[in-house]
């Protein structure tokens, strides 16, 4: 349990942006600086489709696990009175609901952030120079983002695993198991999103700061030519 905690609050860590470097930050108005070569573009293509993957994956895998503990509720209602089936009937139409939703909101977030990251590389810098640490950097954040997922998502299956053995012991309790089962899945994709999320503003607060070192070295340089 001690590891759990520990590693969620890494996971909840990785989101701080890195310390500005320059007084001037203020100055780039939330812009980003364009990428400079077709290298780090790619870098960084297959960073955010890698993250996204496995989110969708894991998104797939806890919303069947979920969907299979509801049906073993639903089994255990069938001769319950009719209010008890309605009642199973509604919560499996509001945890589809929620499926589809997961589903839309990791779609949308995909070419959201495709769109905020690549619409800056469509531009040209003039200097010549590119950034040497954010390869390192990006795999950094990448990793850390991809053990948040993968850990967030084992323990809710550990609890969804959790609700299913106590099904089995003490029976169905309506409607407890239903709202357990709902609030669940609600509370693993808002969990989820967040941490695509925090994913989103690490990379955002990594190219801030290679756009501070650019301009630095701008200034720097235009100084020795004088």
């Amino acid at each position: 349990m001690y590891l759990f905690i520990h590693v969620l609050a890494r996971l909840l860590d990785t989101g701080k942006f890195y310390r500005w470097t320059n007084s001037r930050s203020s100055s780039l108005s939330g812009r980003l600086p364009p990428l400079k070569e077709p290298g780090s573009a790619l870098q960084l293509l297959a960073s955010i489709t890698l993250v996204f993957l496995l989110a969708f994956g894991a998104d797939v895998l806890l919303q069947r696990a979920i969907e299979l503990f509801v049906a073993g509720v639903v089994e255990q209602d069938t001769f319950f009175y009719s209010a008890v089936r309605q009642q199973d009937a509604f919560a499996q139409n509001i945890l589809a609901l929620i499926t589809l939703v997961s589903f839309l909101a990791l779609g949308v977030g995909f070419v959201a952030t495709l769109v905020f990251f690549f619409i800056p590389f469509s531009g040209r810098s003039r200097s010549p120079q590119p950034f040497q640490s954010g390869a390192k950097r990006l795999l950094k954040a990448t990793l850390l983002s991809l053990r948040g997922i993968a850990t967030v998502t084992f323990m809710f299956l550990v609890v969804t695993a959790i609700y299913e053995l106590l099904l089995r012991i003490v029976g169905n309790q309506p409607p407890f198991f239903l709202l357990a089962a709902l609030v669940t899945a609600s509370m693993y994709v808002f969990i989820l999103a967040y941490c695509l999320f925090d994913y989103a503003k690490e990379l955002r607060g990594m190219y801030r700061e290679q756009a501070i070192a650019e301009r630095r070295n701008m200034h720097h340089g235009g100084r020795s030519r004088r």
